[in-house]
This record gives structure tokens, sequence and C-alpha cells, in this order.
């Protein structure tokens, strides 16, 4: 369990990291390669998603945007979504609760289809339409966001916040990380898995085939060639830690 010790304690100080923003000052405007709501009262850093959506809107090729996941995907490939994003981190705990979750079938292409949506969205409505029904905004801007600000007038989609984000922890409650996998927008940047600095690599004259990997993945993977490889892959660990026999490891790619 050190290996997982060690993530949770690595996202808790990417949570603290998020919110250090107390003052103009702390407010950077990094954009970090993971869902966290810039509406967020202590947000610290900017949404990709939500900036995405603003040169959409300008309109503007996202040369800055660009430039940054790329820097981000290849040196860690998607290991943000299993290391750093507090939704992320929010979706572990929920399913620490149910130890029964059901399984569905792999759709590789629906967060393909949302980043897709998430443009044609913000181009039609000239708005960053998504943002109004974000989970991760719902939980992190939307519920802190009248206790800073008690005078704040509650519209509609404070209510569509809340809706989404009681169907998002119902579904995650069900089936494993049901957002990184079906719906969160920031999961393409998986597809630099493939070549990213960091990555986890299987020796096959170790493995004997028991599967326990596959059986304890959050991403539910279905082949042992996927891990560290597929773009669903959130480099966690949670497969290295279950191989007793030591046939996988997180290294860096040429090591």
């Amino acid at each position: 369990m050190r290996l997982q010790r060690l993530r949770v304690a690595i996202q808790s100080l990417f949570f603290l990291l998020s919110n250090l923003g107390f003052s103009s000052s702390t407010k950077t405007g990094l954009c970090v390669p993971f869902l966290y709501c810039y509406g967020c009262p202590l947000a610290s850093a900017a949404c990709p998603i939500g900036t995405l959506q603003h040169f959409v809107i300008l309109p503007a090729i996202p040369l800055y945007l660009i430039g940054l996941i790329g820097l981000f995907g290849t040196l860690l490939g998607r290991a943000f979504c299993g290391w750093a994003c507090p939704f992320g981190a929010f979706q572990d705990l929920l399913g620490s609760f149910n130890s029964k979750r059901r399984r569905l079938r792999p759709f590789k292409y629906s967060k393909f289809i949302m980043l897709v949506i998430v443009i044609v969205l913000a181009w039609i409505t000239v708005d960053t339409f998504f943002c109004k029904f974000c989970p991760a905004g719902s939980l992190f801007a939307a519920i802190p966001a009248p206790f800073f600000f008690p005078t704040l007038n509650l519209g509609v989609f404070f209510f569509v916040h809340i809706a989404t984000l009681i169907l998002t922890i119902g579904l995650v409650f069900f089936f494993s990380r049901f957002w990184c996998r079906y719906l969160c927008p920031v999961a393409p940047i998986g597809l630099f898995n493939r070549f990213s600095l960091l990555t986890i690599s299987l020796d096959p004259e170790k493995c004997t085939k028991c599967l326990k990997c596959l059986a304890n993945c959050p991403m539910e993977l279905e082949q042992t060639s996927d891990i560290g490889h597929s773009s669903d892959c959130l480099l966690c660990g949670r497969c290295v830690e279950a191989c007793n026999i030591e046939a996988l490891q997180i290294r860096l790619r040429g090591k």
C-alpha cells in the first residue's frame, strides 16, 4: 500500500496547490492538465476546458493551451488524472465505499466525442457552456461559492450543477471512475501515454498471467498490453501494487 499512500499524499498536495488563490497575486492563470474550476473562490490555476472554450469564443488558435498540454502529456502522459486531479481523487474516495462495483463495456471514443461536443457548444452559444454543467465545477465552485459570497444570487444553473453532481456521484459509486472513463473532456490527454516519459512497463518473463493487475484497475483495462499504453490508463500504480511478483513497474521510458 506504500504506492497508494504516496498517491493520496500527492493528490492532497495538488488539491492544496489548486486552492492557493487567496489573493489576485496567487491566482496564477496557469492552466493545469486536469479539471479544476477557475470559478472556485480559492482557485489558483485555470481549467484546460474552460480555457479551450474561451479560445473558441474569441475565436483564436489556443497555442498556449496546446503547448502546455503537449508538455505535460509528453512528460507524464495521463498520470495527472491518476495522481493530481482533485475530481479524480473524489471519485477514488467514492469508490472506496463500494467494493462490489458493476462493470461496463468500454467505449474508448466517448471522451473524444465529449471534447468535440464541448467545442461545438462553445462555438454555437458563444459561452463557456460546458462549465454550467461540469460536475467538478459543481463540487469545487458552485457549492463553496455561497459560503464565500453570502449575497450571491443563486440562479438556475446552480441547481443544474447540483443535479449534475448528484447524477455523477451515483454513476461513480456504481461504476468505477465513470466520469474519467466515459465523459471527461480532458481524458484525451491519455493519447500521450504511448510515448510519454513516464510509463508502466510489464516484464513478460516474470508475468504469470494471473491478471490481478487488471482486477485491481480502476479504469477496468481489459488487456495487460493496455497498461501504460491505453489512453484509458491513469498510470495510477494500482496494478503495480497488485502484482506480488514485481512484473510491473512505474519507470521512465528508456531506463
